[in-house]
């Protein structure tokens, strides 16, 4: 031990020692009797008081909560899932009915809105007045197949006169009718290829069809493609079995745009009969007036301004001889 360690011992050691407080001998001899006094810990009286159910059943609640508040929080997603999907199959089924309507792009300025608003305006009155004249042309068919039941009957009756009934002179004169009721037949039947030309061409960009089987839709029997007159040819018992053996009349304006009323449409080649594009049918004009018909670009026009050399002026207001007004 070195002499600094010395001194600082002896220097502890000569420090007066603290005297306890008063009675605190009394006080710990206190506490020890109260403790010794005191019932163990494992008596009735020392048993702590039964804790509440929910503090017991706690660690099993708690899952089972979390996993119902899960459950719930699922079920309702789906829920606004199925909801949305429903909302977006609306919203197309929509846009699908809205597509058929043709829409104006918006426009900032007040005047744009107002022209795109009238070339709406303008297209479905174009619509409304096609479907009207479609619906026209459609009770024209129809009273013209009327007209062609008839004119059947008609010629029934004639080509079965009693034998022996008529003398000569009659039988002349019912050989003329009934060649000018088959010429009034084939007018009938180029006025119903006309005007089913011009219902398919409404439905199809006004051009006219490339075939006339293009348009059986608008035709009512291919009973009409064969001229009464043309005793060489047997119509087409339907359209599935239709050839060109089956057919009387010339089609001239095939894919042809609905545009050029004096266009040659269709010409009958065994009463001279022709239909313009326009839906019109002059009569015998390929037989009695050819000077008429007019040859431009390889396309066949009806010339108006050209008259007849050896038929008198039309007076204004009457068609022309032969001819029959659409």
């Amino acid at each position: 031990m070195s002499t600094m360690e010395h001194e600082i011992e002896n220097v502890l050691r000569a420090v007066p020692k603290p005297a306890p407080p008063t009675g605190l001998k009394e006080q710990l001899i206190a506490q020890v009797r109260l403790t010794v006094s005191r019932p163990a810990s494992g008596s009735p009286e020392s048993t702590p008081a039964p804790t509440g159910w929910l503090r017991r059943w706690w660690p099993v609640l708690a899952p089972a909560a979390v996993s119902l508040a899960c459950a719930v929080g699922l079920t309702m997603q789906q829920v606004q899932i199925h909801d949305l999907k429903q909302t977006i199959q609306d919203l197309s089924r929509d846009a699908g009915a809205k597509a058929a309507v043709p829409s104006v792009p918006a426009v900032g300025t007040n005047d744009a809105s107002a022209r795109g608003a009238g070339a709406a305006d303008r297209t479905q009155q174009e619509v409304v007045r096609l479907k009207e004249l479609a619906s026209q042309l459609a009770a024209e068919v129809a009273q013209l197949e009327q007209m062609r039941v008839e004119n059947a009957k008609l010629r029934t009756q004639l080509s079965e006169p009693p034998a022996g009934f008529l003398i000569a002179e009659e039988t002349e004169a019912m050989a003329k009718a009934k060649g000018k009721a088959e010429s009034i037949a084939c007018i009938n039947n180029l006025k119903q290829l006309a005007l089913a030309v011009r219902v398919w061409a409404i439905d199809n960009g006004d051009t006219s069809p490339a075939h006339v089987l293009d348009m059986t839709n608008e035709m009512a029997t291919p009973r009409i493609l064969v001229c009464p007159g043309d005793h060489a040819r047997e119509a087409a018992a339907n359209f599935a079995s239709y050839s060109a053996a089956n057919c009387s009349y010339e089609y001239l304006a095939p894919s042809a745009p609905d545009s050029d009323p004096f266009r040659v449409l269709l010409r009958c080649p065994i009463h001279g009969h022709i239909a313009l594009c326009d839906g019109s049918v002059q009569g015998y004009v390929a037989k009695q007036h050819p000077e008429r018909l007019v040859q431009r670009d390889g396309k066949l026009y009806y010339d108006v301004s050209q008259p007849s050399q050896d038929a008198p002026t039309p007076q204004p207001g009457n068609p022309p001889p032969g001819s029959s007004n659409p």
